[in-house]
């Protein structure tokens, strides 16, 4: 049986990554794990026992993220009706994104290193399953995808980072738009039809590089 890591180590290596979101928070992904170490004064050996590579970071950084993801759909109250729900997830989802401005960075970062690596893949059906739900019981209009929420709260937290509670009031105010817009009293013509999959919108959401002529002609995108 491997052995469990040391409670104080598993805390050094929490650390470590904490800081690494205050620093990109403010500058690219470049921060090198040395810089990393010198900036939170511990020993080079230990941040690159804890995070050998600077893919190593990214990485941690990126299930970092999706951690919080999944926290915040797991904190959406399973009381109410499913609209409540999804009105709920769609503003925790928005200021998870919002309180992490380096968010983005790490996601493209990631995507270069690899392109494949899917992890909040996971949380999708769960979305998708209250989605469902709050279409059956009518008050979601029908068409609407988890993609279509992460969007949403990618746009609205790319605004301004770590929102203070006037801002994040605004931000509120402009959800209420979009939601009112996913009504299915609001209905007034269907929802375009997705132009995208899931692997599609993985990319959508991550790549920093403009696509090449083949990607742009549809003849490098995925089935």
């Amino acid at each position: 049986m491997p052995r469990q890591p040391r409670r104080d180590a598993v805390a050094n290596r929490e650390r470590l990554i904490d800081a690494a979101f205050e620093l990109l928070a403010e500058r690219d992904a470049d921060l090198t794990v040395r810089e990393l170490a010198l900036a939170t004064g511990h020993g080079i050996g230990t941040a690159y026992r804890h995070i050998p590579t600077h893919d190593d970071l990214i990485r941690a950084l990126y299930d970092r993220a999706v951690a919080r993801m999944g926290q915040s759909i797991a904190s959406v109250p399973e009381g109410g009706s499913a609209w409540d729900r999804i009105a709920g997830l769609l503003e925790s989802i928005t200021f998870t994104f919002a309180d992490f401005p380096a968010l983005r960075t790490v996601m493209r970062r990631m995507y270069d290193v690899d392109p494949d690596y899917r992890p909040a893949g996971a949380l999708t059906g769960a979305v998708e399953h209250l989605i469902a739900a709050a279409v059956a019981e009518g008050s979601m209009r029908p068409g609407i995808r988890g993609g279509d929420l992460t969007l949403t709260a990618f746009a609205l937290s790319g605004v301004v980072g770590r929102p203070t509670e006037p801002e994040r009031e605004m931000l509120r105010r402009q959800l209420s738009f979009v939601l009112e817009g996913m009504r299915a009293e609001n209905a007034a013509r269907p929802v375009p039809d997705a132009a995208m999959n899931d692997v599609e919108f993985h990319v959508f959401v991550h790549r920093s590089k403009a696509p090449t002529r083949l990607e742009r002609d549809g003849e490098g995108t995925q089935p």
